[in-house]
């Protein structure tokens, strides 16, 4: 048993508001009418159809391909025919819209569960590599929120000596609870799909954090560690936001950090979420991820709960069977780092774990954002130990370049300076600004040099067919310049000869005619 905790700097207590929803059990919902499947899901998902207008599709049949590493396939969550390829409102801050593929459901509901199979036999002949395609082409991306596709993530773990698996049960964001659902009411798949990541990546000790305010959860998910015949730990960790951090979670179980800008595995880590966990399981019986657990919650709905819901469902429509009758203002994600749902017919994603839903009223005068009165509350919250004052003058100002070398790349957005903070100021917002706009300027900077890379290959390409033009000029040159000082040989003199004189010859001949035509035509004149 793992006896010493660790802690990381900063962090907050925010209101964790999950009673709504924490005692109700996973719901399945069952779609009636249009799906629409973003082929945007994660990062880096450049997806191309294989599907047409008018195609009839079954329920996990594969919709896409995809050609980057860091991509994954969408697969159909139900029975139904393809109506549509078109771009359709995407559920993402901005608000813009995406590539969809819009199919009319004529029979969904939850994947049906497989009988659960005994890793040795589902392992049986099937190689690491055969496992990381299984996982990718079922379309497994980490369900926590990053998106981050799980087969490069593991195929990196791999490639590396893993000596901690880390679970990320910790839900450390208020009002969320499908996490908790999950490990009370599925535990067992949990157990198999962390026995699977530990075939594949042989790790010293396997480590499942679970926040302390969850106390079913950490028993459900004790008893089904107690039956596998890996050793796993279950861990009770103090309730502190956000403890659900990749890094921060690393830090408070091992004591070690992650260095800025390096990746959990570079120290022998590898970290996945409880949900991801559940997800892979299925994944090695070929059963794609088409379904997940979303939670709905707030005073705008009459039938709050965790609902279990297709990938691509209409959110108005989850909204409509959650007793939705009014309208209402909805935060996609928890209200630390959520964000403000622009069109309630964007889809549910495979990294959308909640929906929070309160009564839209009229704008009311929010209190003034104040001067910065230099308190420091923010630099004593933040968990990733930077110095969020600074970075805000930085990004204020517009000195871009300095909030970099005040490592604003390792702000995790995570909302404590924000909820910290006396005079108001969205700390988050002119981060999240500045980290968009330095990376605008690293693709122009990648941009600039390619085009720099591609002008110079031009001009050399170019002088280099000048100078071999040159130099077969100069050999042919040099090849008739010695052809016109070579002597003559005997032989060549009197072929010479032959033909002069064979030359001569008919050149007399042809004058022989001549005045004997002339000597004719004198005498008829005669």
């Amino acid at each position: 048993m793992r006896q010493t905790l660790h802690h990381f700097h900063g962090g907050v207590h925010p209101p964790e508001l999950k009673e709504l929803t924490r005692n109700l059990p996973i719901t399945p919902f069952k779609n009636r009418g249009k799906v629409v499947i973003s082929l945007n899901q994660g990062i880096r998902a450049f997806n191309r159809p294989i599907v047409q207008v008018g195609d009839s599709v079954v329920q996990g049949q594969k919709l896409s391909e995809c050609f980057n590493p860091l991509s994954v396939p969408v697969h159909a969550p139900c029975n139904g025919t393809v109506i549509a390829i078109e771009q359709r409102p995407f559920t993402h801050p901005s608000g813009l819209q995406s590539p969809a593929i819009v199919l009319q459901a004529s029979g969904c509901g939850p994947t049906p569960s497989k009988e659960l199979m005994a890793i040795e036999t589902l392992l049986k002949g099937i190689t690491d590599e055969e496992m990381i395609s299984r996982i990718r082409m079922a379309g497994i991306i980490g369900l926590g929120g990053a998106g981050f596709p799980t087969a490069p993530k593991l195929l990196s773990g791999t490639q590396q000596s893993i000596e901690t698996l880390i679970l990320n049960g910790m839900e450390c964001e208020p009002r969320i609870t499908c996490d908790d659902r999950l490990m009370r009411e599925r535990p067992e798949q949990i157990i198999h799909g962390i026995e699977l990541m530990n075939h594949l990546l042989q790790p010293k000790e396997i480590l499942i954090g679970i926040e302390d305010n969850k106390p079913e959860a950490i028993e459900s998910m004790r008893k089904a560690a107690a039956n596998s015949k890996v050793p796993i730990e279950v861990v009770r960790c103090p309730t502190l936001y956000p403890s659900g951090g990749e890094k921060q979670l690393i830090q408070i179980l091992t004591g070690k950090e992650v260095p800025s800008g390096g990746l959990p595995h570079q120290i022998g880590i590898l970290c996945q979420n409880i949900a991801t966990a559940h997800a892979i399981y299925p994944a090695m019986m070929e059963q794609p991820l088409t379904h997940r657990v979303v939670t709905v919650t707030g005073s705008g709905v009459s039938h709050p709960g965790n609902y279990e819901v297709a990938v691509g469902t209409p959110i108005n429509e989850l909204l409509e069977e959650c007793g939705c009758d009014q309208p209402v203002a909805v935060t996609v994600g928890g209200p630390m780092m959520g964000f403000s749902l622009k069109d309630l017919n964007s889809p549910i994603t495979k990294t959308l774990n909640c929906l929070i839903v309160e009564p839209e009223v009229p704008p009311v005068k929010t209190a003034p954002i104040r001067n910065c009165i230099r308190c420091a509350a923010c630099s004593d919250a933040c968990p990733a130990n930077l110095l969020p004052q600074q970075l805000f003058w930085a990004t204020q100002a517009r000195n871009f370049d300095d909030a970099e070398q005040l490592h604003l790349f390792d702000c995790i957005e995570c909302g404590c300076c924000n909820h910290v903070c006396p005079s108001q100021i969205p700390l988050v917002d002119y981060y999240r600004h500045a980290k968009g706009v330095l990376r605008n300027q690293q693709q122009e900077k990648i941009k600039a040099e390619q085009a720099r890379q591609r002008h110079e290959f031009r001009d050399a390409r170019i002088q280099r067919e000048k100078e071999e033009k040159a130099r077969k000029l100069a050999e042919k040159k040099a090849a008739l310049k010695a052809k016109e000082k070579r002597q003559p040989s005997a032989g060549e003199n009197g072929e010479k000869k032959e033909k002069q004189a064979a030359i001569e010859a008919a050149i007399e001949r042809a004058k022989a005619k001549k005045a004997a035509r002339n000597a004719a035509t004198e005498q008829d004149k005669e």
